[in-house]
């Protein structure tokens, strides 16, 4: 488990904990080496729950400090607040981990000189529901000028946006059977009728 023990802020928290009336100059060079600490170590490390192990009994570290009331006194105001921020970048990380877990196929990385077309931002859900249609219909054409078949459109979606559509024929079905429960289609309607109404006022 990585320990960030020999950061400058845990550094500055242990003179804290010795009793020193003296804190050091450039407290927010301080924070800003351990963001680039915590940003270096959670691109190294692949193991998630590794990470989210280390993340976590570093923010618990940090918070045992707020909680004691120990930082309550004025002269420790900017120690307090040194600290609060560094929880913040602690927490951003920890949420980017659950997002990951949860959204895999956002997080795909691809060569600078490859990048995806843009980026999709809605759901995986959504995006199935508005590919159907021109699929389907066959609109959606190979460069060869043939309807591209559903696996086609899929891959061209995941290189366009830069994601990946897991178990697409499962999810196809699924949208498939909701049948008239047409989220993404019916706010697209919306969006449409409410531009078209701006250009009549």
């Amino acid at each position: 488990m990585r320990r960030f023990d020999d950061t400058g802020l845990w550094q500055v928290l242990k003179a804290y904990d010795n009793h020193s009336n003296i804190l050091p100059a450039g407290l927010n060079e301080v924070l800003d080496d351990f963001v680039r600490d915590l940003h270096a170590y959670c691109r190294e490390e692949k193991n998630i729950a590794e990470k989210t192990r280390s993340l976590t009994y570093a923010r618990s570290e940090l918070s045992e400090h707020l909680e004691s009331g120990r930082f309550e006194l004025k002269k420790y105001v900017l120690l307090r607040t040194l600290t609060k921020r560094a929880i913040y970048f602690l927490d951003s990380e920890l949420d980017l981990i659950k997002l990951d877990l949860e959204h895999p196929e956002r997080f795909l990385e691809f060569p600078s000189d490859n990048p995806p077309l843009a980026r999709w931002g809605g759901s995986i859900v959504d995006l199935i529901e508005y590919a159907i249609g021109p699929q389907a219909s066959g609109k959606l054409l190979k460069p060869s000028g043939q309807p591209m078949n559903y696996e086609e459109s899929v891959d061209f979606l995941e290189k366009a946006f830069g994601i990946r559509i897991n178990n697409p024929h499962d999810r196809r079905g699924k949208v498939l059977d909701r049948q008239k429960n047409t989220t993404f289609q019916d706010e697209m309607r919306r969006v449409f009728l409410g531009e078209a109404r701006k250009r009549d006022k």
